[in-house]
């Protein structure tokens, strides 16, 4: 009888002979690692497919929703992608002003930024992978501050109306009055000759031209004097109502007609004058468009990221 407790034999086989069970086994295991490969790469295609929907409806929104807000800002046909910093932005922001300086502070409010807006809100919407949840976050908020800086720029703009017909009248009053040949002098004639009397209340003794420009070299360093200059002086060019010259216009005339320097000298000053009052004027739009820049970027270093995987 035998011994339970005698040891196995070593020699003894657990599976019967021809036994199938271990390639069993082991085509469980290869049929479990196809499974998870398979699986694996469709959720990683589907991962790729959510990237690139929400890279798709971002860039939509970009086209489409900002295409029209730049638009309404920069003009017609503008490729915002050609701007490269902040300082070429508010250069061509002027330039749209200059263009058209009465009703343009108006559009930007009631029509360029309420776009800014609705672009903010699709992109609040935009659902998608959670690596980019801050980073749309802060391109949506990069856009508000850009609706926010511009219309606070709107409100303050149209007192930049008068700088503008100050320096434009100037040109053309002064060219009148270095012409003037005689006869009963015309308005423009008048106008720039109370200006320049207002400037240069001793221009009537100065001997030439070179006496006005070294007096406006001067005086242009003063900050009260570019205030006097920009404001009280700069009305004489722009009130309708002011009528007549000083009464040593044509004898003053005649005597510095043949220099206009001074008049480059005036477009010197009023420069310095408007620099120093709208200095920062387009601050906080500069700060919002390099936010909006920056933000947009992020989202796309995010995208090929995950994209290039």
């Amino acid at each position: 009888m035998d011994d339970p407790n005698d040891p196995l034999d070593p020699s003894l086989s657990l599976t019967k002979k021809g036994s199938k069970t271990p390639m069993i086994v082991i085509g469980l295991l290869a049929a479990g690692a196809i499974g998870y490969f398979i699986v694996h790469s469709m959720q990683r295609q589907n991962e790729r497919k959510a990237h690139a929907a929400l890279l798709d409806s971002f860039a939509n929104i970009e086209k489409d929703d900002l295409g029209k807000f730049w638009g309404c800002l920069l003009g017609p046909n503008v490729n915002i992608e050609a701007i490269p910093d902040n300082l070429v932005l508010v250069g061509r922001i002027t330039g749209q002003f200059g263009i058209d300086p009465t009703t343009y502070p108006q559009k930007v409010n009631v029509t360029c930024t309420p776009m800014a807006i609705d672009a903010m809100h699709k992109v609040e919407s935009l659902s998608g992978p959670a690596v980019y949840t801050d980073a749309l976050k802060k391109y949506a908020g990069s856009l508000k501050e850009l609706a926010t800086s511009l219309d606070a720029w709107s409100r303050i703009a149209p007192a930049q109306v008068q700088d503008m017909q100050v320096a434009k009248l100037l040109d053309s009053d002064s060219a009148a009055w270095h012409s003037f040949a005689g006869g009963k002098p015309p308005k423009e004639v008048e106008a720039y000759d109370r200006f320049l009397h207002c400037a240069i209340p001793d221009v009537d003794k100065m001997k030439d031209g070179q006496a006005e420009v070294e007096f406006l070299f001067k005086q242009c360093k003063d900050a009260a004097y570019l205030t006097k200059l920009d404001s009280a002086c700069g009305k004489e060019l722009t009130d309708e109502m002011a009528m007549g010259g000083s009464k040593n216009l044509v004898a003053t005339q005649r005597r510095l007609a043949s220099d206009s320097r001074e008049t480059e000298a005036f477009d010197d000053c009023l420069r310095s004058a408007r620099k120093s009052k709208r200095r920062d004027d387009f601050a906080e739009v500069g700060k919002a468009f390099v936010s909006w820049t920056m933000a947009g970027a992020d989202i796309r270093k995010i995208g090929k990221a995950a994209l290039a995987e």
